[in-house]
């Protein structure tokens, strides 16, 4: 027979399992975490890159259009918004995700820190966490005792559950390579027609395909989110072809200006 206290722990356990990871089945068959957290990942930079690089493209061409009919003025100025754009994009995920980094790791010092030279206030709060998860009193001090036993796993949670932060750390690196990436893939729909047409022809497909490429990044959201999928996509589509009409009706201000 197993020793009593053994049995306790074990159902305290599953009892924190259950509460704190619902999506993990009693037969202990779950969701591969590894895709699901490649899936949520970098889906911010995916998106935000596309939807910013297609919109912004979309309009500087839109803009440029409506104030001449060149179209090699067009092309270059759909070329030099993508080049322009993606590195602004790639430099602002890098800084943005590289403070967060950095913020992250002095909290995980700091935390660190109270962990070994505020063990008793580390503790009541550990307790406190999982009471407000709704364990059982009887049950709180094994938990507590379990999780505070290995010292790395206890400052894990406790970066997770008190300070909020997620369980990976953000990639610098990596996060401005998706930006870029996505950002310029999305700003050569735009620009694409005028590579092997010109006027009108030039200017209805680019629209065509920069809308089918944003109902797309609205699907892609509505797939990741749990979304209506059709409202997402026509959502994009509507704030683009806004940005769209507000960026030609001043191309051709500006053009009849000049």
């Amino acid at each position: 027979m197993r020793p009593p206290g053994n049995n306790v722990l074990g159902r305290a356990v599953r009892h924190v399992r259950r509460i704190t990871r619902p999506w993990v089945s009693r037969s202990g068959i779950r969701p591969s975490e590894g895709h699901h957290r490649m899936q949520g990942s970098f889906l911010r930079e995916v998106v935000f890159g596309a939807n910013d690089g297609l919109v912004s493209n979309v309009a500087l061409v839109a803009g440029v259009a409506g104030g001449t009919n060149n179209p090699n003025i067009i092309l270059l100025g759909g070329i030099a918004g993508l080049v322009a754009g993606a590195i602004s994009m790639s430099l602002g995920a890098y800084v943005s995700t590289k403070s967060e980094h950095e913020f992250r790791e002095s909290e995980e010092q700091r935390e660190r820190w109270e962990v070994e030279h505020m063990r008793d206030q580390e503790l009541a709060e550990t307790r406190n966490i999982f009471r407000l998860k709704g364990i059982p009193e009887q049950l709180l001090d094994e938990i507590v005792q379990a999780v505070s036993h290995d010292q790395e796993q206890w400052v894990k949670l406790m970066m997770t559950e008190e300070l909020g932060f997620a369980d990976q750390p953000p990639r610098p690196k990596i996060s401005a390579i998706v930006m870029g990436v996505a950002f310029s893939a999305a700003a050569m729909f735009p620009v694409l027609p005028y590579f092997f047409t010109e006027g009108s022809t030039a200017f209805v497909t680019s629209l065509s395909l920069t809308a089918a490429a944003l109902f797309g990044v609205g699907a892609l959201r509505a797939s990741m989110t749990a979304g209506g999928l059709w409202r997402r996509g026509v959502e994009m589509v509507v704030l683009g072809g806004a940005a769209v009409v507000i960026a030609n009706v001043i191309g051709r201000a500006v053009g009849v200006t000049v």
